[in-house]
């Protein structure tokens, strides 16, 4: 619906908040009820999906509008203002929200095609956030997928029904009716033009407006910096889309001129990426800040560093309020805190690093078989209803399973449900049950004491695998000092073993590869820090694919420093090592626990979860991963938002890993260069699980007859691949074939 008369705006004003909604979006002034469905509607906590996460971030939620019965698919984009720029130039012309939603109107009012504006708000605060809503396109296409196809040579196989020519000559159409009107668009991108649908006759909507100006006349300067931002980049399809612009195409000095802004344009782009990552990081270093998403409350003014953490429920974890500075200064403070264990253990670690390096060298060379087990899920506290959880973990097939208790919020009660129908199910699940802290419990150790004292009676009748603390190598848990984490593993272990003597206590939760800082914390020698198996939450999200390289050290190097380390701490009663939480985390911004550069898309994460499960427990080198977590918007193998529990490519691909391997006897394959595998025997069948690693085809060939092929989520495969890509494929062989 364009060209109508919409009628005006619809101000508002909360404590906290100022803004307009559309006439058409409500049925009168705005009252109490409409101020909680704006509330809502600006927590991304309430949105259904993210659409795209990038200086601004956009995602789906459901608004009940004026005189309709059923909810509405709206889109919310939120606006930050948290650098100097970006402030001032909210106060010399508004908020980018208001821009846009002002805009929006007046361009409809012309009759040009944009999703329809439904409300725009504003923080009070100059730094604050924005937001703009507008109404859902369905199935929207953005235009920028098609044209990066078209400029690869690849449009035909993948949107067959668009016929290119014609699309360009509509969207230079598009411009041309901007122009007409005087509209100076100034971001007139392919990702700012929508198609309804993949076909050639798709309605176009542009959005993105908030960088618009409307002038009576624009120059021809004005013009063709707004025609050469389009990244068409053949010839014969820049020809097509200034066809569509101007019939006949552009006078030969006005094309000359296209050019030379339409490569400076690309020449900026290309410069800017690079020069924006050298900026950022050479600001975070002189001038070092917090950047918090808009919904991360502030720590309460006045509090020290080492209290300035607050939680974060979109990532369920805390977020640390101190700034670089102010750790540094709290961490050379307490520098004889930390210096003392990493000397007391700086001689086991050297010799663990070089007896993880035979190991690593050897696994290639003389790979020895092992049983594939210890595949396991995590869930923490309100993730989703008991039922769902039970019943997805069932279906996964997975034996064993991580519940993690927030303990200054006492023993969660669902979390207890799920462990009784878990341990007493046709199916038994073997438990482990993790004890996180905050820095409430770290500064009351008899307050700490009594939590877990009320967790094990709890939870002792459903298992008997503890793990003590969460991230002790990560001030936002509430642990300073090592030796802050010594108090919480004592009085816990001890709390444990009183209720529980045969009790499995686990320790001490180290995240990420930072080797030197597990090997402090086992490196005591004392019996009240006694556990039973080393517990490491090995991320290597932040290289990339599991197999990357750090410090050296690809995946399998190091569970083999973790292993080895185990074996030779005193404090570590039985050698053995468990990996109890990884995970790659999504690009769906404010829930992904990481930043953009290490977000993936789904596939991806799907792929790694695979390669990483493989390259633990194939090579025996860890006896349990566990994935963080079940359920979970921006990580989860499950996401909760929307209606029901959607399963992502991750969660059918550690299905299939579970139905394929479960029990297997496994062995690691030596492959040809730039290619993984491994063989697993099981119930007489041979299967082979391969992959390149890089993610480019490589050429593979099995040996002997392939029976049948599935893909890494299970779907049969008509034939057996002849190019091997980042995702793995299981190849049901006729005869075990030799390595």
């Amino acid at each position: 619906m364009t060209g109508e008369a919409e009628g005006p705006e619809r101000r508002f004003e909360f404590d906290d908040l100022t803004g307009a909604v559309a006439p058409t979006a409500v049925d009168a002034d705005p009252d109490a009820g409409f101020r909680e469905t704006v509330r809502r509607l600006l927590d991304p906590g309430s949105g259904r999906r993210s659409l795209h996460w990038g200086r601004s971030y956009l995602y789906e939620a459901r608004w009940r509008l004026a005189a309709q019965a059923a909810e509405t698919a709206v889109v919310v984009k939120q606006f930050r203002h948290d650098d100097l720029r970006a402030r001032l130039r909210r106060r010399r012309r508004g908020s980018r929200a208001r821009l846009s939603f002002r805009a929006a109107r007046r361009l409809r009012r012309l009759g040009i095609p944009t999703p329809e504006p439904l409300l725009y708000a504003e923080s009070n605060s100059i730094g604050g956030p924005a937001w703009y809503v507008c109404r859902l396109v369905p199935e929207a296409l953005e235009l920028r997928y098609v044209l990066r196809a078209l400029n690869a040579g690849t449009a035909p196989e993948q949107f067959p029904g668009i016929h290119a020519p014609t699309l360009l000559r509509r969207v230079g159409a598009l411009a041309a009716e901007l122009h007409r009107h005087g509209v100076w668009f100034r971001d007139l991108t392919s990702g700012n033009v929508l198609l309804s649908e993949p076909t050639t006759d798709a309605e176009l909507f542009l959005v993105d407006l908030n960088r618009a100006r409307f002038r009576r006349r624009l120059s021809t300067s004005q013009r063709l910096r707004d025609l050469s931002r389009m990244p068409v980049l053949r010839q014969a399809d820049r020809a097509e889309y200034l066809a569509g612009y101007r019939p006949g195409g552009l006078p030969w000095l006005q094309r000359i001129w296209f050019e030379i802004y339409h490569r400076g344009f690309r020449f900026k782009l290309g410069s800017k990426r690079g020069a924006r990552r050298g900026l950022r990081r050479l600001s975070d270093l002189l001038l070092p800040r917090r950047r918090a998403h808009p919904h991360v409350p502030e720590a309460e003014r006045g509090t020290s560093a080492t209290e300035r953490t607050v939680w974060d429920p979109l990532t369920d974890q805390p977020h640390q309020q101190a700034t670089r500075g102010q750790r540094l200064g709290v961490r050379l403070r307490d520098a004889g805190h930390h210096a003392r264990p990493l000397l007391r253990s700086a001689v086991p670690l050297l010799l663990s690093v070089a007896e993880a390096r035979r190991v690593r060298r050897a696994l290639d060379r003389v790979p020895a078989p092992v049983r594939f087990g210890g595949l396991g899920v995590a869930v923490g506290p309100g993730s989703a209803p008991v039922a769902s959880l039970a019943g997805a973990i069932d279906d996964l097939g997975v034996d064993t399973v991580l519940l993690r208790f927030h303990l200054w919020q006492g023993v969660d009660p669902e979390l207890e449900q799920l462990a009784r129908t878990l341990r007493h199910g046709e199916r038994p699940v073997d438990l482990v049950f993790q004890f996180c802290q905050d820095r409430s419990l770290v500064r009351d150790a008899a307050l700490w004491r009594r939590r877990v004292e009320e967790a094990v009676a709890a939870l002792a009748p459903c298992g008997r695998r503890f793990l003590i603390g969460q991230a002790p190598n990560r001030s936002k848990w509430g642990a300073w000092r090592p030796g802050d984490y010594w108090s919480l593993l004592a009085a816990g272990a001890a709390a444990v073993r009183a209720q529980c003597p045969d009790a499995c206590v686990l320790a001490p939760a180290v995240i990420d590869f930072e080797p030197h800082a597990t090997a402090g914390l086992i490196h005591s020698g004392l019996p009240e820090r006694h556990f039973d198996i080393l517990a490491s939450q090995l991320y290597v999200d932040r290289r990339g694919a599991p197999e990357n390289r750090q410090l050296g050290f690809d995946l399998a190097g190091k569970l083999a420093v973790l292993r080895s380390l185990a074996r030779r701490a005193p404090d570590c009663g039985s050698g053995r090592s468990w990996v109890t939480e990884f995970n790659w985390p999504l690009a769906e911004g404010p829930h992904a626990p990481a930043g953009r550069d290490v977000a993936v898309d789904e596939d991806a994460q799907a792929s790694y979860l695979v390669r990483y499960a493989l390259e633990a427990l194939g090579s025996g080198l860890a006896e349990r991963v566990y994935w963080w977590q079940l359920a979970a918007a921006g990580y989860g193998l499950l996401d909760p938002r929307g209606d029901g529990l959607r399963q992502r490519p991750a969660y059918l691909a550690l299905r299939q890993l579970q139905r394929e391997l479960a029990g297997a006897e496994v062995l690691r394959l030596r492959m040809p260069s730039g290619l993984r595998g491994y063989r697993a025997l099981r119930e007489g069948r041979e299967i082979r699980i391969v992959w390149a690693p890089g993610g480019r085809g490589r050429s593979y060939t099995p040996p002997g007859e392939v029976r049948a092929a599935r893909d890494r989520d299970g779907r049969e495969l008509q034939r057996v691949p002849a190019v091997l890509g980042g995702a793995p494929v299981y190849l049901e062989c006729g005869a075990p074939a030799p390595t």
